[in-house]
Order: C-alpha cells, then structure tokens, then sequence
C-alpha cells in the first residue's frame, strides 16, 4: 500500500488516472518516521 500511496497517477483497467491514494513526499515521510519510532528512513 505504501508504493501506491507514493505515486500520483496510476493506471487501473488500462487507464491513466489520478492517484486517489496518493500522500505528497513530505507527509509520507512524516509518517513513515512516526512508525519508526523517530529513526531515519
């Protein structure tokens, strides 16, 4: 779930269409500290 949430556009039944999942690099990144308890990623 996390490399579909890193990608803006994906293709589903063969069409490109904006990622409804997608989470800017930031905030994904914020989150992805959270879970490791503050260390770097």
């Amino acid at each position: 779930m996390d490399i579909l949430r890193t990608h803006p556009m994906v293709i589903i039944g063969g069409i490109l269409q904006e990622n409804p999942f997608f989470v800017p690099p930031e905030e994904f990144l914020r989150e992805l500290r959270s879970r490791n308890g503050g260390r770097p990623v």
